[in-house]
Parts: structure tokens; sequence; C-alpha cells
């Protein structure tokens, strides 16, 4: 028996093994069986030129055996490994009503969902609003109606009253001393945390604390500067113990005493000079600059002071 034909028999029975493993673990990927496929159709491509090296009911079989695999192929690629035992399931439906389709959802889906998200998240699963969603939750009885957005109240002298209900949480009763005390022992796990993050750890205790009354309640350094964005001449900083737009005008204008008053600023010199600091998002330069600013000497200080105030007793007040 001549070589080749022997390496075409090994040759196909590592093929026959893969095929078997792809038809019983990639049924549905169509690239990865494509690519089956193609090794298939190689190997008869391969073995046709020494076709009369076979036996010739050898080749007819090897013929039928490539045939049955290409076949098996092709349809393992339109199943899928994991087909659904029943019909999808319906959970909404549109219903004539003379006009636009009403939207009809499960009352026992709508139900499950809602425990698990609101209308907002899950205005996209059923292809309608929130608002939409609201109404049906309270059609079914499954949320209560809130509040009017106003009551009229007849006075005794004949004038009408108009009072306003608020959806907002109830604000904390936490006093400053306790306010101060629930920080510290925040920052004491997390030094790190900013005003943000402080809200939120608030708020996961159940406390609802206005941003003005946290700003208030710890010792603030913040660092302004001001960058050349051509030269990066760092033209003004400073640190401050308050964020307030005065602050920030007064470093800029320290600055423009300095070094001049530069070509380009957002909205004009006039409007930045007398109406105060406003938003610009083409800062690239300045926020580079703040990774050396933070890591250089700002993270040092913090930790510095955050010691001084947690351990030995500071009074930022």
């Amino acid at each position: 028996m001549s070589e080749p034909v022997e390496n075409l028999r090994i040759a196909y029975h590592i093929l026959e093994r893969n095929v078997n493993r792809s038809l019983r673990t990639q049924r549905g990927d169509s690239a990865q069986l494509s690519l089956q496929v193609n090794e298939a159709l190689q190997f008869l491509q391969a073995a046709e030129p020494h076709r009369a090296a076979f036996p010739a009911t050898e080749y007819a079989t090897l013929q039928q055996s490539i045939t049955a695999m290409v076949s098996l192929l092709d349809e393992a690629r339109h199943l899928s490994s994991d087909p659904p035992e029943g019909p999808n399931l319906v959970v909404s439906q549109r219903v004539a009503t003379g006009g636009r389709p009403r939207l009809e959802i499960d009352r026992h889906f709508l139900s499950e969902a809602l425990d698990l998200r609101g209308p907002s998240h899950l205005a996209a699963v059923f292809g309608c609003s929130a608002r939409t969603i609201r109404r049906r939750a309270l059609l079914y009885g499954l949320a209560q109606p809130g509040q009017p957005v106003y009551t009229d109240t007849r006075q005794t002298d004949g004038t009408i009253t108009r009072s306003y209900s608020s959806t907002a949480r109830p604000v904390s009763t936490l006093t400053d001393d306790q306010l101060d005390t629930l920080l510290t022992s925040i920052l004491e796990v997390f030094p790190d945390f900013g005003r943000r993050m402080l809200t939120g750890r608030l708020k996961s205790a159940g406390h609802h604390v206005p941003r003005a009354r946290i700003t208030a309640s710890y010792l603030r350094i913040v660092i302004h500067a001001f960058v050349d964005g051509k030269s990066r001449l760092v033209t003004g900083i400073r640190v401050s113990n308050n964020n307030t737009a005065i602050t920030v005008l007064d470093i800029f204008r320290a600055a423009v005493a300095e070094h001049g008053l530069p070509s380009r600023v957002p909205r004009g010199a006039a409007g930045f000079i007398h109406l105060g600091p406003v938003r610009i998002v083409h800062n690239t330069r300045i926020e580079r600059m703040w990774y050396d600013v933070t890591h250089g000497f700002g993270h040092k200080w913090k930790k510095f002071f955050t010691d001084l105030e947690v351990q030995h007793g500071l009074n930022p007040q």
C-alpha cells in the first residue's frame, strides 16, 4: 500500500473524530462549524489525485462519508445546543382599540419585573415608555398613586390657598455633631472619599443630608490652577478652603496681573473676568497636570491632615 493512501486514512480518522466532537459541542456555532466543513472538503480535494490508489469501494465509501459529514455540519449550524422546551413567553401584545394599538402587559410578569427594576429600566424590555409601565402598574394595583402635585384649600374669608406636595425624601434630622461623628467614622475606613462618595455612603445608611451641610462638616483643601495651553507654563496655582467661583476668579486675576491676559479665554476675557468662570471641556493640559499634583504632594498632605483629625483630635472648624 502506498504511503499517501496510508496518510490519507490516518487523516480521515482524525477528521472523523474532529467532526464528531464539533457536532456534540459546537451545535449552533456557525463560524466554527463552517471551518470544519471547509476542512472536510479540503480533505476530499486532497484525496482526489490519489483516487486510483484506493480500492473502488473504499473510495466510494470515503466520498459518501465526507458528503454525510458536510450535510450533518450544515444542519448543525441551524440548530441550538439548548433548544426551548416550549413556545416563547408572551409578556406583552398590542390590542386594537380603534386608534393606536394599546399595549397590554402580562400582570404576573409585570409584578415580578417591578420587584427587580423600576419603570425606567423596564421601558426597554417592553418597548414602551416608563409612563406606560407606571400606568399599567396603577391599573393592576401593583403600585400606589402618588400625591397630587398641589391641593387647593378654601379659607374662611373665601380665598383659595394652593399648597404643593413634595416627592423628595425627607431631610435627615442628624445634628451637626452627629453628622461630624458619622463622617469621621466613614473617613477612618475610606480616607480617599470625596463629597460625592460621602453623600452616597450617607444615603446607603438612610441619611439624606444636603450638600451644603456635608461640605461644611469637614475641612476641604481645594487646589486651583491655571496652565498655558501652548507652553504648559503654570500661570497660577493656589490652595483654598472652598471651591466657589469668586475664589477661582481671584486666582485668575492674580495670574493675569503677573503673566498678562491669555490670547484665548472661554467666551471672551471680559465675560470671564466680570461674570466669573464658565464650564469648559478643552482642558487636557490641566487634567494631565492634576495627576502630578495629586501624586506629587496633594495625596501626602491629605493623608497628613486626615491622620491629625482622626488620630489626634484636630478640629477643622
